[in-house]
């Protein structure tokens, strides 16, 4: 599968410009919960404003439900 990702703020004519996830109503847990019951694959594209740092957000929140809490510690670096 390949999507772009990002939070919508809308207009009365549609879709005025994206926003980040936190600013949204985006339900990025729930996307990550999902392709994990489900065995989703691909690519998931961030369109938001801030595009590493959302893409960061929903990756550690998959990869938070695909591997077990104990082995999370130090998997990233920066943290």
């Amino acid at each position: 599968m390949h999507i772009h990702v990002s939070g919508i703020e809308y207009s009365d004519k549609g879709e005025r410009r994206h926003l980040v996830f936190a600013e949204s109503d985006f339900k990025y847990m729930e996307l990550a919960q999902v392709f994990s019951e489900f065995g989703i694959k691909g690519m998931v594209i961030s369109e938001s404003p801030n595009l590493e740092g959302d893409a960061l957000l929903l990756k550690r929140e998959y990869e938070s439900i695909r591997l077990p809490q104990n082995t999370l510690s130090g998997l990233f670096k920066n943290e």
